[in-house]
């Protein structure tokens, strides 16, 4: 059987309402509680555009079952993960949000492929490559 998709990416944070606020203010996205959380302040997902959850977003202490086998050891940034992609729309408003935010951005262009990515850092300091592709024409 083979792999279909990504499901999606879990952060631990000690900062669960700046790190949602980045992907719902900057980025867009929609965020509801997780499952078992009263609010996304304590624990949520993040949706794409089709309502699928696509980042798990929890509080660092929280307990998951995978502690057991893999205990969590808090830090910054990917760890051993260099970075999560993202396809987005609207290279010009995603700019726009970044900007004011006074996020830095480092932008490549490659027209041979039709892409345009903007690499940005999450409040946790995690990689972001946001991918902005021109249709075939």
């Amino acid at each position: 059987m083979p792999v279909r998709t990504l499901d999606h990416v879990n952060i631990r944070t000690p900062d669960v309402p700046g790190t949602t606020a980045f992907f719902r203010d900057l980025l867009g996205l929609d965020a509801r509680p997780a499952p078992g959380a009263d609010h996304i302040d304590r624990g949520c997902w993040i949706h794409d555009p089709a309502g699928h959850p696509i980042i798990h977003i929890g509080p660092a202490d929280a307990a998951y079952p995978s502690d057991a086998m893999h205990p969590f050891a808090p830090a910054r940034g990917g760890g051993a993960v260099h970075h999560v992609a993202l396809l987005c729309d609207d290279l010009v408003d995603m700019l726009d949000r970044l900007n004011h935010a006074s996020r830095a951005v480092t932008r490549r262009d490659y027209p041979e492929a039709g892409l345009i990515q903007i690499f940005v850092q999450e409040a946790n300091d995690i990689l972001l490559e946001l991918n902005f592709r021109k249709e075939a024409g």
